[in-house]
């Protein structure tokens, strides 16, 4: 062949040419360079028309023609090994080939766009003969040297296949070289480019400030026109652009994508990157967001960010300037983004933390109430100005004491400290009113109530005191209206009475039926509501301790017969039956009649208004108690007993078949108009208020039992003598 001994020739200078090849290794400061310092030096040495490297991607699924000599503007893309099965062969097997003839090689049907663009350059520049020689390295194939003629078949003998396997040997251990030390940099300017990011994202709370400074820096480091930064819409499942930038100008913010469209879409869903070097024939592109602002789209980068196995957005790179995007570049920014995302993720967490302490804070600290939280240990940890207010200590020395101790020493310093019954009847925490000697706040009311996280677990507890004097001042007035009120009314109402019963008895005249009638009823209303204001009358009184009881030494029966007397016409009206449980023998009791008949008539009032027509109450009494009674069950009695002081004693109770009291209500429904919220309002809520206080100015105590759906029982126990204590 007409350039054989010219080969030859060149092929026998091989020593010098590995010593050039030795200094462009030495002298080289990237590897662009010394690829193409090697590839002249190949080229001479070899006597070739043109040499070319060929690399491997991490995956061993694409090669890439990385540098010629002499050097091309344009270089194809990456070609999958599968339309490349004599290279790939090759490479495997680690054998060096020859194409002495590349226009005798056999056609393929079905070659991807990337290979036919390859076979267009080879053909474009009259390549006849090819030598390709696998590159290894570190006992691992690194990619291909390829040598070639133009124009020329060529047959490569022995000794040249011999020199340029040296001269790939040589090349291989330079690549790798050069690879390690640009793996080292490139791993040290991405955790920079990490710090960077991390850095703005704890020194910043701009959300829109930290998203730039991350594309910035991601743009940066991969050498690409524009960048975007999109996150997850969780409630619409939509990817929103928070950021993108091009030429450092932010553009598309807030425009959404909807959910699984796209190729953030899909990248999205299925949590794997995506590399696209042709948008236009990838099915996935979304064209409508780049036409939307005359955006020409090259090749595509896009990776997910996934925290904790959740997908919380993704990052898109757009044309790469410089070559093409690469496996390995794509799994760099698939672990960038894991941090990036670890550290958006915090991000946003901290500004709802935030925001949740800062409106915590506002709310605690604009309360007139004072509120001390405190930890497991029952050491507080935060406190509001009203708590400082109250303990007289600064908010700051309020923190490290121990709460018990606190509330220890202001109860000490309280002149009344009391735990009302319809404050802690069924309720799960204790609750405390107290009356302070000193301070602007004078009336508390207190309780703890336990911190729980959001699976239910104690994680504290808030201590709350209540300025309650607002409350009292109410309550006193209240009192004294109603003091006023009906001692105004008593006069007028027995005026009226006295003039209705003139009337009836004939002093204006001679009276038809229907007007007697229609006066009976005044009357009855008159005498109800004269009932009513000495009733209130009477609770004051015995509130205040001024109540005069006129004792007398009277029989339970007989107290019991005026008291369903009063009631037995309005109990036939509906039917019911006023049965009594009286045994024989039951003692005189020494007791003021007036108070303790109103008190069996209202509880048996009571029972006959809230029982079924046709229903029973049973009016019943017990003698004798035990003398050391303790409270609890007792064998003659279908309800329990407290504790009471010892002596003899004697029971009273009335039981009906109404709805029943729920237990939140028992305590309460022996205060001042306390009355069941569930049923329908039957009275003016004193009589139970009444039946208390009168039933202990005997130095008797009166409970309720009932259970909702099984009707109630109203018992009270008064001393069969009378005790002057």
């Amino acid at each position: 062949m007409k350039n054989e001994p010219l080969s030859i020739k060149r092929s026998e200078l091989h020593p010098e040419s590995l010593l050039r090849i030795a200094t462009a290794i030495e002298t080289a400061a990237t590897l662009d360079e010394l690829l193409l310092l090697a590839l002249n030096e190949f080229v001479q040495g070899l006597g070739v028309s043109m040499c070319g490297v060929l690399i491997l991607d991490p995956a061993g699924e694409t090669i890439s023609l990385v540098s010629t000599f002499p050097p091309r503007v344009s270089l194809p893309p990456p070609l999958p090994l599968s339309d490349l099965p004599l290279v790939r062969q090759l490479l495997q097997q680690r054998q060096v080939h020859q194409i002495p003839d590349v226009s005798a090689l056999p056609g393929q049907h079905n070659r991807s766009a990337e290979t036919t663009y390859l076979l267009k350059m080879i053909y474009e520049v009259r390549i006849r003969s090819l030598l390709i020689i696998p590159l290894v390295a570190q006992d691992q194939v690194i990619g291909a040297l390829a040598f070639a003629t133009i124009d020329q078949v060529r047959q490569f003998d022995e000794k040249e296949v011999y020199v340029a396997r040296l001269m790939a040997s040589q090349l291989a251990a330079a690549i790798t070289s050069f690879r390690m030390i640009e793996e080292a940099a490139r791993r040290e300017a991405e955790l920079a480019t990490l710090n960077d990011i991390a850095a703005a994202v704890t020194s910043s709370l701009d959300p829109r400030e930290i998203y730039h400074l991350v594309m910035e820096k991601i743009n940066q480091f991969f050498h690409v026109d524009a960048g975007s930064l999109l996150m997850l819409d969780e409630e619409t499942g939509e990817l929103v652009f928070v950021m993108t930038l091009e030429e450092g100008q932010e553009k598309l913010v807030g425009l959404r994508v909807p959910p699984g469209l796209g190729i953030v879409g899909d990248v999205a869903r299925t949590q794997q990157y995506a590399i696209v070097h042709d948008p236009e024939q990838d099915a996935r592109f979304y064209r409508q967001v780049s036409e939307g602002i005359g955006y020409n789209v090259q090749s595509i980068l896009c990776v997910p960010i996934v925290v904790k196995g959740r997908t919380i957005g993704v990052i898109e790179l757009l044309n790469k300037r410089t070559g093409h995007f690469t496996e390995e570049e794509a799994i760099r920014l698939t672990r960038m983004a894991a941090t990036i995302g670890i550290a958006l993720e915090n991000a946003h967490l901290f500004q709802q933390v935030s925001t949740v302490r800062d409106r915590f804070e506002a709310i605690v600290n604009s309360t007139s109430d004072g509120i001390l939280m405190a930890d497991m240990r029952g050491v507080i940890v935060t406190g509001n100005p009203a708590a400082a207010r109250i303990f007289h200590r600064s908010r700051e020395a309020l923190i490290g004491c121990r709460l018990e101790e606190l509330i220890e020493e202001l109860m000490s310093k309280a002149l009344v400290v009391e735990e009302p019954p319809w404050l802690n009847e069924g309720a799960p925490h204790r609750v405390i009113e107290m009356e302070l000697s000193e301070g602007a706040v004078r009336y508390l009311r207190h309780t703890i109530l336990p911190v729980r996280d959001t699976a239910g677990m104690q994680i504290g507890s808030i201590a709350l005191f209540e300025d309650i004097a607002k409350d009292r001042e109410l309550a006193r007035l209240r009192d004294d209206y109603t003091g006023m009120l009906i001692h105004d009314l008593r006069a007028p109402l027995t005026a009226i009475m006295n003039g209705i019963m003139m009337v009836q008895r004939g002093f204006g005249g001679d009276l038809s039926s229907q007007q007697q009638e229609l006066l009976s009823i005044a009357y009855q209303g008159s005498e109800t509501m004269l009932a009513m204001v000495n009733t209130l009358l009477d609770i004051s009184k015995m509130e205040q301790g001024r109540m005069t009881l006129n004792y007398e030494q009277l029989s339970p029966y007989d107290l019991v017969e005026d008291a369903v007397e009063r009631l037995q016409v309005a109990a036939q009206q509906r039917q019911i039956t006023l049965a009594r449980d009286l045994p024989a023998g039951l003692p005189r009791i020494e007791v003021d009649r007036d108070k303790i008949v109103r008190v069996l008539q209202n509880l048996i009032d009571n029972a006959v208004k809230f029982s079924p027509d046709r229903g029973t109450v049973t009016i019943g009494a017990h003698y004798p108690l035990p003398t050391d009674a303790t409270g609890g069950e007792h064998p003659a009695l279908s309800f329990t007993i407290p504790a009471l002081p010892a002596g003899e004693w004697l029971v009273y109770w009335v039981r009906d078949e109404g709805p029943g009291i729920p237990p939140q209500y028992h305590a309460r429904i022996f205060e001042k108009f306390g009355q069941v919220q569930q049923q329908k309002s039957r009275g003016t809520g004193l009589g139970l208020t009444f039946c208390k206080l009168a039933v202990e100015a005997h130095h008797g105590q009166i409970w309720l039992q009932s259970r909702e759906g099984l009707g109630s029982t109203f018992a009270f126990a008064l001393p069969v003598k009378r005790c002057d204590s």
